[in-house]
């Protein structure tokens, strides 16, 4: 009997003819099969503009309008950068709405455990880990990796919070971005769903054939991935492995260059810490850490309350002591005031206060919304 080798792997797989490759679901053909750009959507996007009669649904011989005639029509001077719409945050100070992100860590991290803990919260409506208030919305959620186990973590999930999953939706299928017609019906579900979350588990198992270190073709990935997220102005979350640093994303740097958010998972033991090398539109928060907690046949996550002491040399926290002292030395302040002020964000403030009353920098007195905190000296940084 014929066979064919699957070479997506350390160790390459012998695979008969007419089969699938067990490990990864390439097929002979996807192999043999040479990445080629579809531009087609570009019409879907930006359709030609014609004349007048247009506006009223009739053609008529008026030229279409050339792509200078385009580009001169969406220049936009000081006044009219209003109105393009700020960034609006998916879960404020972490993903933020039709942005394209990317989560990462070594193999066995639980950047998957991440991911299905951010969708059921976006799905819920419920505050992730202390970060909140979050856009309620569907999440679709692409399984390309580790489908046998989803339902577990799933049921886990529920069984912790007390609440169904209803809004995530799971898509057991490993949609090729270099498969045209697949993924054109990939971003065509997105369109029809219009979901607030997009999340593929992994891109490994989504570019089967494409060769990760070329800037090329993981271009041509990025290409893919900005028409899920022009067509369904979604936050889209890419699962993605580090290099053998450890510190990166795996691959060519035009993935690195063309993410809006970059989240990275670290694991020792049980402890994960979640940090954020990249945020290209808002200040990068601050690491903390979260508890995997086996539960039932699966395992759960939970919040880590704030450290025990606080590095003052960390950018936020330097910049927050400094501009506090600068604005108000001792005073009694609430939260509100300096979130208002622009001296720190609500999610750093709480992150770091405990440790920075227990290392003496700070005094707090009164309760709920009477909170006051002030410095007890001048920073010394």
């Amino acid at each position: 009997m014929q066979v064919w080798t699957c070479k997506m792997h350390n160790s390459p797989r012998t695979v008969f003819v007419g089969d699938a490759c067990e490990d990864c679901g390439q097929t002979e053909q996807d192999a043999a099969r040479k990445y080629e750009p579809d531009n087609s959507w570009l019409d879907s996007v930006n359709p030609p503009v014609r004349g007048a009669s247009a506006s009223s649904g009739q053609e008529n011989d008026a030229p279409e309008l050339s792509m200078l005639d385009q580009l001169r029509a969406a220049l936009l001077d000081t006044d009219g950068l209003d109105s393009i719409t700020p960034p609006e945050p998916l879960i404020p100070g972490l993903l933020y709405n039709d942005s394209p992100a990317w989560l990462f860590g070594r193999p066995g991290c639980g950047k998957s455990f991440v991911a299905l803990d951010i969708a059921g919260c976006i799905g819920a409506g419920e505050p992730w880990q202390g970060y909140g208030p979050v856009k309620q919305g569907t999440v679709l959620y692409l399984v390309a990796e580790g489908a046998s186990g989803i339902k577990q973590r799933v049921r886990a999930w529920e069984a912790s919070t007390r609440c169904k999953m209803t809004g995530v939706q799971f898509l057991p299928v490993a949609v090729q971005a270099s498969n045209a017609p697949a993924w054109t019906a990939l971003v065509s579900l997105a369109a029809e769903m219009r979901p607030a979350l997009i999340v593929i588990d992994t891109q490994a198992r989504i570019s089967v054939g494409m060769e990760e270190n070329s800037n090329t073709e993981m271009g041509q990935l990025v290409d893919r991935i900005e028409r899920l997220r022009k067509a369904s102005a979604a936050c889209v979350l890419t699962i993605h492995h580090t290099g053998r640093d450890g510190d990166h994303l795996r691959g060519a740097v035009a993935i690195d260059g063309a993410a809006t958010t970059t989240i990275k998972v670290e694991k020792d033991q049980e402890i994960l810490t979640i940090s954020n090398p990249k945020q290209k539109d808002a200040p990068e928060f601050d690491p903390f850490r979260l508890r995997m907690v086996a539960y039932d046949d699966s395992a759960i996550l939970s919040l880590i309350h704030g450290p025990l002491t606080v590095d003052l040399s960390q950018p936020a926290v330097r910049k927050m002591l400094v501009e506090w002292w600068d604005s108000h030395e001792t005073d009694w302040v609430s939260v509100s005031t300096l979130v208002d002020a622009r001296v720190v964000t609500k999610a750093t403030f709480h992150r770091n206060a405990k440790a920075l009353e227990r290392q003496g920098h700070v005094e707090a007195k009164g309760d709920g919304s009477q909170r006051r905190y002030r410095l007890t000296h001048k920073p010394e940084l």
